[in-house]
């Protein structure tokens, strides 16, 4: 089974002043799942005369939450937090600033047929083809015991990107999230 949600809404105006609770932006990984989306998508955007989609760490850590989200509750498919939060709320923990938008969708086991779904759905299609949007965040989480196996998050934002980092500073990220202390009491040297 195959869903496809929306909401087409481009915040920038309405939303920029207000303000939301920030929270830490995760590190995150980009997986090749995910790059692969982020191909076609901006594939798409290039036959439509637009500029390419930058990933955003801010947007790849809203995008991944979402998916595991609605990985991890049962019959839990929708653009608000599984807990109820609205997504705009979700987003702006993430994104503080600019404007956004969502796409989410779940079964589908490719990046062709994920992107082809939403290209096929007007409101979808907008939020990829919209010329405000720079960057982008693509969530992927496969969950084999769950309703819909696989969920998919598109979380775009009118912001320059803040790119994602490499993996080779991974280790002065998690030093500076005071995590490689943790990480290494987890692996003791022999």
């Amino acid at each position: 089974m195959k869903k496809l949600a929306i909401s087409a809404l481009a915040l920038s105006a309405a939303l920029a002043g207000q303000s939301f609770a920030a929270t830490s932006t995760p590190v995150v990984v980009i997986d090749e799942f995910e790059s692969r989306v982020l191909e076609l998508v901006n594939a798409e955007r290039s036959s439509a005369g637009l500029s390419a989609l930058a990933f955003d760490v801010r947007l790849q850590a809203a995008a991944e939450a979402h998916s595991l989200d609605m990985a991890v509750h049962a019959d839990c498919f929708t653009h608000d937090s599984c807990d109820g939060t609205a997504w705009v709320t979700r987003m702006r923990s993430y994104y503080p600033t600019g404007g956004i938008g969502e796409n989410i969708a779940a079964g589908y086991l490719t990046p062709e047929a994920v992107v082809t779904g939403w290209m096929n759905s007007s409101g979808h299609k907008a939020n990829i083809l919209n010329s405000s949007f720079l960057g982008i965040g693509i969530g992927y989480v496969y969950e084999g015991g769950s309703r819909y196996g696989t969920y998919w998050t598109q979380d775009f934002g009118t912001l320059a990107a803040a790119p994602v980092p490499e993996p080779a500073s991974y280790a002065m990220l998690l030093a500076g999230l005071g995590l490689l202390g943790a990480v290494a009491r987890r692996h003791p040297h022999a």
